[in-house]
């Protein structure tokens, strides 16, 4: 009987150098690309997060006859706790709160949820600037900022948008 020779069994060291190069080119160009996915899914989340915010406040003083929130009807001062609960609890005409259901508290909630967090900087926080007051801009120490005299409500944050733009500006 004749014996076969023997076959070649697996890869060459260069055959897996080769396929190790084509791998390592696709990956260097993939990673740029999905940075900035990561970054533009960033922006976009931001938008989101402040256009839900800031409808709640425009709605909010829409049924408090265009008082802002964020004022204690109590103490008569500004905070940004009060902001939150006016936004996320029952409130009557003069932006008292209390649980759901409450009788005589017939507006809200505005918001079905706590206060989103900055993707910047991960802080839940809110800087209320009073009525006459003001900030020289983002120092990134809060979350967000909230200008009570306008209802204006933008991110605490000093980065920009992959495109160059101030994520403050958005």
């Amino acid at each position: 009987m004749k014996s076969q020779p023997l076959q070649k069994q697996g890869f060459t060291l260069i055959e897996i150098v080769v396929a190790a190069a084509i791998l390592l080119m696709l990956a260097s160009m993939a990673v740029p690309a999905f940075q900035g996915t990561v970054a533009d899914a960033e922006v976009a989340a931001t938008r989101s997060m402040l256009a839900r915010v800031r409808t709640a406040v425009d709605f909010y003083a829409f049924q408090h006859q265009e008082e802002m929130p964020g004022h204690d009807p109590i103490g008569g001062s500004w905070s940004s706790s009060v902001f939150s609960n006016q936004l996320r609890m029952w409130s009557d005409i003069d932006g008292n709160t209390a649980a759901q259901g409450a009788v005589g508290y017939p507006f809200g909630p505005y918001l079905n949820e706590k206060l989103p967090t900055n993707p910047y900087n991960g802080l839940a926080t809110v800087t209320i600037v009073p009525p006459g007051s003001d900030i020289n801009g983002p120092d990134d120490s809060t979350g967000w900022i909230y200008w009570a005299a306008t209802g204006t409500f933008r991110i605490n944050s000093t980065k920009a948008s992959p495109d160059g733009e101030a994520v403050y500006d958005l």
